[in-house]
């Protein structure tokens, strides 16, 4: 193998696990060729030994070792190979005579180059006019074309040298006539100044944010224009061809160009942002199309349809940020979050909830940097051990995937982003600068430059949130009625749930995107396209140090003072004073003297200040307590401190109070602990409408203290029945030892006789109370006491019916 010659000391300034094949690394004090890749192993050849004549020798050692060696570095990165288009689709769109022309110019082109033309063996003796042998090259390009003009195509030498340069460059697409695909313009027999001053005008009205208008509006200020600017050119009629068109032509140009009254301005927002390949960086490739994983991986965030139940009790949608590996389809990191719910009142703040925020986009960032650990309860079709992917392999580079689900990790290069508020803010650039990730955003309404994350969107709402109870669809027409009375997932739940779909799913579903070049016919998972490429760039472990993940969290900039810094409301101090030296200054000017802290929302007991000024070999980060935290005994996050903020305000407390706050979340996270708790039932409220009826007397208490004793032989036994019960109420025959028959006793009884008028009061009015001489009259004999049976004297009453 020849040695690669001696290269500078300066290392690329590149990432440590993007070694690809080819690269030279420095390691052990020598150069070293990365020659292949297999599993967690490196090959090695030498490329500059430590010591002239030592015997060079190829090394296999594991990737591991090789990158963390103090020493290490990427030297020199192996320059692009040349390689031809695949452009066989391209080729085979064309027309069949255009086809025939250039498959003839091919093997005229063969026959020059002493290249073997279709059906001829290749120990055949090539002719004397175009042995390599007997004539040059420029021999060879006259006699070709001495022998196509006698065969009566006139074609020169310089055609032929022509013909062979654009073969060698492009293949079978370089030998097609470029006359035969010429298309017209988009804008015909139009001149190009008039599609110009189209797109001037426009641009013109969305900068200055004026509604669009018509179409026929449009045409008019176009044609005001042209003859305000080209009025010289109007004078002649050959100049003023194309200029001057008619209304029809007017239109049929601007549905040419994609202009409608509906997408005028949208329409020019594309126009603006030019063609999706920039001609100004090199390298440039479109943004859905990606060689190996991690090249190429979109992100987004969209509505999930589908309603929760919030930490607090109340019913809430959410919002799913997703990553997806363009070259293999797989859903590498997920998030869902709730969103917000309402603003208060004049404010303008958030009531409750919240949104997608760059914390969030970072952490789904940071899950395509690990395997995803299966859960407790999982089934045992989501471990990576008996999936499609390479788990043995992975396993032996990387212990973290023991246990792991099966999806793959991997690692971005590019990420493709909109210009949503999460991806363009400085905390999730500076997260991903940081990993080595290229942060590439997508033209302003141009939905094809996240063709593959916006179509897996859909995907996700058709094949997992309409099987949801909580499903809301996206249109108002569609949506259920009782959608919020149905079961609701919390949100812990919902996360768990699509991962497992994610897993079950979308990683074990064939993509007709996705095709393997050893199987083109067949349509393979994401999983499997995984297996298929990574192979192509190795596998190499992302394991962030406790620094390294420091630098991920949000970072503020405070000033610090004897009491400490702020973060939202919470003072963050050390004791002894331990802060002092971070008093004062920082001397960073960019942020008039303040110091960097970052902290974590959904733990932020602690903050970690970046001492600038640190001694180098020393940590130059401190961690900061929040002075209040013993009073926290559960977890808590920033979310339920704002909650708790809230109520605190609401009840006139003050923002100054921290200590009340910190109590008010320590309450707020008992309260959530305890759960939902039993409404109590309401007292009925008093009927004011019925009219008041007289107060009865109170019945007497049969075991009240000042009763006397109870004399046991002065009680008397019921007497028995003479007589069977059956007859007892016999109405032909008066009771026995009685005066009385039964209607006459039942007459007696005081509320089945007819009432009587009421003797008028001392004041006139009439008494409704029951009176004794109406119940016990002295002509009826012997006074029957009430419910008894005839015959029963007074006497015979028992004790307890006078009490």
């Amino acid at each position: 193998m020849t040695a690669a010659p001696r290269h500078a000391a300066a290392a690329v300034p590149a990432a440590a696990d993007t070694i690809a094949l080819g690269d030279t690394i420095r390691f052990r004090g020598a150069a070293w060729v990365v020659t292949a890749f297999h599993g967690p192993r490196l090959f090695l050849d030498v490329a500059e030994p430590v010591e002239p004549g030592e015997p060079a020798e190829p090394l296999i050692i594991l990737q591991t070792a090789v990158t963390s060696a103090p020493d290490f570095a990427v030297l020199n990165r192996a320059a692009p190979r040349s390689t031809l288009p695949g452009r066989i689709g391209e080729f085979h769109a064309l027309p069949r005579d255009v086809r025939r022309a250039a498959e003839k110019w091919e093997r005229h082109v063969k026959e020059v180059l002493h290249q073997q033309a279709p059906n001829v063996p290749a120990t055949t003796a090539p002719k004397p006019a175009f042995d390599p042998k007997l004539r040059t090259l420029r021999q060879r390009y006259r006699a070709k074309a001495d022998q196509l003009t006698q065969a009566g195509t006139a074609v020169s030498a310089a055609t032929v040298e022509r013909k062979c340069a654009a073969w060698r460059k492009e293949g079978l697409m370089g030998l097609v006539d470029r006359r035969l695909l010429r298309t017209a313009t988009s804008h015909g027999r139009v001149d190009g100044k008039v599609v110009d001053i189209v797109w001037e005008i426009l641009d013109d009205e969305r900068a200055r944010g004026l509604s669009p208008g018509t179409l026929s509006r449009l045409i008019d200020r176009v044609e005001q224009t042209i003859r305000a600017r080209y009025a010289h050119l109007l004078v002649d009629p050959k100049t003023a061809r194309g200029l001057v068109n008619s209304p029809a032509t007017f239109y049929r140009l601007l549905e040419r160009l994609g202009i409608t009254a509906d997408n005028a301005h949208d329409a020019a927002a594309r126009h603006a942002a030019g063609p999706a390949i920039s001609s100004a960086r090199p390298g440039a490739r479109r943004a859905t199309w990606a060689r190996w994983p991690g090249e190429l991986v979109q992100i987004d965030t969209t509505g999930l349809d589908v309603l929760v139940l919030g930490d607090d009790g109340r019913v809430i949608s959410v919002e799913l940020t997703i990553a997806i590996c363009v070259a293999t389809r797989s859903i590498v990191g997920s998030l869902i979050v709730p969103k917000r719910v309402g603003r208060t009142a004049g404010t303008g703040r958030w009531l409750a909830g919240r949104a997608t925020r760059s914390f969030d986009t970072m952490q789904v960032v940071a899950q395509t940097t690990a395997p995803l650990p299966a859960r407790p309860g999982w089934a045992p079709e989501t471990f990576m051990e008996g999936s499609d992917l390479p788990f043995e392999e992975l396993l032996a580079a990387d212990p973290r995937f023991a246990g792991a689900a099966a999806r793959p990790v991997i690692k971005p290069e590019t990420l493709v982003v909109d210009h949503g508020s999460p991806f363009v803010s400085e905390d999730f650039t500076r997260a991903c600068h940081s990993l080595g990730i290229e942060v590439r955003e997508a033209r302003l309404r141009t939905a094809a430059d996240k063709a593959v994350v916006e179509r897996a969107m859909r995907a996700v709402k058709t094949g997992f949130s309409q099987y949801l109870a909580s499903y809301t669809h996206h249109r108002l027409d569609l949506r259920g009625k009782r959608v919020r009375k149905q079961p609701l997932w919390t949100i812990p739940e919902l996360q768990e749930l699509f991962e497992q779909w994610v897993i079950l799913h979308w990683q074990q579903t064939p993509h007709g995107a996705l095709r393997s070049p050893f199987t083109p016919g067949l349509r393979l998972t994401p999983n499997q396209m995984y297996a298929a490429l990574v192979s192509l760039r190795g596998y190499r472990s992302t394991a962030l140090a406790e620094q390294e993940n420091r630098k991920l969290l949000p970072a503020v900039w405070v000033r610090v003072s004897r009491k400490g810094f702020q973060i939202n409301n919470r003072t963050y101090n050390l004791g002894r004073g331990k802060l002092d030296p971070c008093r004062g200054s920082s001397g960073i000017t960019a942020q008039q003297g303040r110091w960097e802290v970052h902290y974590s929302p959904d733990h932020p007991e602690v903050a970690w200040l970046f001492n600038h000024r640190a001694e180098p070999g020393t940590d130059p980060w401190i961690e900061v307590p929040f002075i209040h935290r013993r009073l926290l005994s559960d977890r808590w996050t920033e979310e339920a401190w704002a909650e708790a903020l809230h109520l605190h305000l609401a009840g006139g407390g003050s923002r100054r109070d921290e200590a009340a706050i910190t109590r008010a979340t320590a309450h707020l996270l008992r309260t959530a602990a305890a759960g939902p708790q039993a409404a109590p039932a309401s007292s009925p409220a008093p009927r004011t409408a019925v009219p008041s009826r007289p107060a009865l007397p109170a019945p007497a208490e049969p075991y009240d203290d000042d009763m006397p004793p109870l004399d046991p032989d002065s009680v008397r036994p019921f007497r028995s029945l003479d007589r069977p019960a059956g007859d007892l109420f016999d109405p032909s025959e008066p009771a026995r030892g009685a005066e009385q028959n039964l209607e006459e006793f039942l007459a007696s009884l005081p509320g089945l006789d007819p009432p009587a008028a009421a003797d008028p009061g001392p004041a006139g009015g009439t008494d409704s109370r029951p009176r004794p001489e109406d119940t016990f009259r002295a002509d009826d004999g012997p006074a029957t006491p009430p419910g008894g049976l005839p015959g029963d004297e007074p006497d015979s009453a028992r004790q307890g019916d006078n009490q």
